[in-house]
């Protein structure tokens, strides 16, 4: 029961951070206050939110991975997955934009910004594995199958 929940839990969670990434790449912030044309550090300030927006991806997918049941020949190539999952849904968020909206177009940039998003928090995964692990299991039901 404990891994059915854990299951559910991690799925929705996963789910609802890619709803949320699309919408966000998808609705029109212009009637907004929201300026994100200026710059900070010579960076235009909508290149950190991209960053920023695709951050939490691999620990998400990372998660997903973990607590599925997935066998552990996924496991053991999870990085690869990561991050290859990582930019191929990067790379349709960002195409979405130009072929779904009429005020968003597809900026290579803002591709790039979310690439290094999902490479730094890969790296961050791949380094500290042990620690997350030792919390996620804090908030999860321990990892089965292994």
């Amino acid at each position: 029961m404990e891994k059915k929940k854990t299951y559910v839990t991690v799925t929705i969670l996963f789910l609802t951070y890619i709803a949320l990434v699309f919408f966000c790449c998808l609705y029109s912030f212009s009637n907004t206050e929201l300026d994100i044309s200026k710059y900070f550090l010579g960076i235009r300030l909508d290149r950190y939110v991209h960053f920023t927006m695709f951050f939490p991806y691999p620990f998400s997918a990372w998660l997903f991975i973990h607590y599925n049941g997935f066998t552990k020949r996924l496991c053991k190539h999870q990085f690869i997955i990561i991050i290859l999952s990582g930019l191929i849904f990067a790379a349709i968020a960002e195409g979405m934009q130009s072929m779904i909206t009429q005020n968003r177009e597809t900026d290579y940039f803002d591709y790039l910004a979310n690439s290094i998003g999902i490479l730094s928090a890969t790296t961050i995964i791949a380094v500290f594995q042990r620690q997350i692990r030792i919390i996620s299991n804090f908030f999860f039901a321990k990892k089965w199958g292994k």
